[in-house]
């Protein structure tokens, strides 16, 4: 027969038996729920950068205020899109629908339409009918992407825009007095005398406003050391595609490792990179949102 003693160790040692199983499902419970924790936050992280990062379309809008724009295009709307990869129908009609809704004088494509060389014939006529949906009271501009092949080409003569290759246009609105638009094809050797040959010209004007349209961001510099602009606006970027809350890109495309943000001041010339529609490589994107800048011109005296 047991002491009293050895009752109790025996009791205290059950006890302690108990408390230890009791420690041990606490803490299997809070391994699981931080386990669960994990699963519904990778859940919707993939939720994120695979549906709502690339669907959900963000309207950049922005003030441009020149003291060179001519009086004619002050309230001028200007629209910029890029980067189609064209894969999503629904955006890309979501996003033809927001151009038109904001009634654009100008609309500028920079780069990238499709997403690859084996484009359906269903694809090119949803592709072709949402882009000649897009209404100005100017023009349409385009300017050619790395993914731009023929096809890509003929999409959009057929759909009425007017492809810039290394020359300029002047754009003209109830005056005679002029923009200069100027396109550059950056995937390629860009020919800079033809491209500003407009400042040759006996009869040109050193302080025209100018806009320059290319698609490969970091080709900026190269630019300005040709010749100043006013406004410069590309793409390319993608946003970074995953992005620190606008702080670094994980992602960084050659091409635009250096200017992959949406903004930048360079000297006297605003840059403007649009985080465009699609996506490339990967179908994921993080705090880069599918985008179109949406831009309205002032003149200041």
């Amino acid at each position: 027969m047991k002491s009293r003693i050895e009752l109790n160790q025996d009791k205290q040692h059950a006890i302690d038996q108990e408390q230890k199983k009791e420690k041990q499902k606490k803490r299997v419970k809070i391994i699981l729920k931080i386990m669960l924790i994990i699963f519904i936050f990778i859940f919707l992280l993939c939720l994120y950068v695979t549906k709502i990062g690339t669907t959900s379309l963000l309207v950049n809008e922005t003030m441009i205020s020149a003291s060179n724009l001519p009086s004619s295009f002050h309230g001028l709307k200007v629209i910029q899109f890029s980067d189609v990869h064209y894969e999503n129908k629904v955006l890309l009609e979501q996003t033809v629908a927001s151009i038109n809704k904001r009634n654009p004088d100008l609309v500028f494509f920079t780069g990238d339409l499709l997403k690859d060389d084996n484009l359906s014939s269903s694809d090119r006529q949803d592709l072709t009918e949402q882009l000649k949906k897009i209404t100005t009271t100017i023009g349409k501009y385009a300017v050619l992407g790395e993914t731009d092949n023929e096809e890509a080409i003929s999409i959009l003569i057929d759909c009425g825009f007017t492809i810039l290759n290394n020359n300029y246009e002047l754009i003209y609105k109830n005056s005679n007095q002029p923009i200069l638009l100027i396109g550059l094809n950056t995937n390629d050797t860009i020919n800079y005398e033809q491209s500003f040959a407009y400042y040759q010209q006996p009869e040109h004007n050193e302080d025209i406003y100018s806009i320059v349209l290319f698609h490969q961001p970091d080709t900026i510099d190269e630019i300005l050391e040709h010749h100043a602009v006013d406004l410069a606006l590309a793409g390319h970027s993608h946003g970074g595609e995953v992005n620190l809350f606008g702080l670094t890109s994980l992602a960084k495309k050659e091409g635009a490792s250096k200017y992959d943000q949406a903004f930048y001041t360079i000297e006297n010339t605003e840059f403007y990179i649009s985080s465009g529609l699609g996506t490339s490589d990967y179908p994921y994107r993080f705090c880069a949102r599918p985008s179109i800048n949406f831009f309205r011109f002032m003149r200041t005296a």
